[in-house]
């Protein structure tokens, strides 16, 4: 005779909840801590994004390209080249900084400026440029 029984028992769908709620309870902290970080790495990254648009163009157009970068109003453009574009940062970020920031990109993508600071909430970034390359590398400041 098969008395085999299907499907699982109470207690074992229990266990199985309970399970899953703690690891719930564990996950949750961890992705909240997340969310900044990636707010960080998403303004720098746009700040990145300009800094290589401005090189392209300094290396490319064969002519040095001025990046000024307005922290109050969170605008952009280059010169001699009059484009202006608006900075996409998410919505808890600003950028940090009391006058407008200049970045001197030369001919073959060498580059001397400063940049603002990077601002979400309590942590900030900050973009650096090699001064070689004209490379941005980003860092995440506590």
């Amino acid at each position: 005779m098969n008395t085999r029984r299907r499907g699982y028992t109470l207690l074992e769908l229990l266990v199985v909840l309970v399970i899953l709620s703690l690891a719930g309870v564990v996950a949750v902290p961890a992705f909240a801590a997340w969310r900044p970080v990636e707010a960080r790495r998403a303004a720098a990254g746009e700040l990145v994004r300009v800094l290589d648009l401005a090189r392209q163009r300094a290396v490319s157009g064969g002519v040095e390209t001025e990046l000024v970068i307005d922290p109050a109003r969170a605008r952009a453009w280059l010169h001699p080249r009059d484009t202006s574009f608006t900075l996409a940062l998410p919505d808890s970020c600003r950028l940090r900084g009391t006058a407008r920031s200049r970045v001197k990109l030369e001919l073959g993508g060498a580059a001397n400026g400063a940049l603002p600071l990077v601002v979400c909430g309590t942590d900030s970034a900050r973009v650096r440029i090699d001064a070689l390359t004209g490379a941005p590398h980003v860092e995440l400041l506590p």
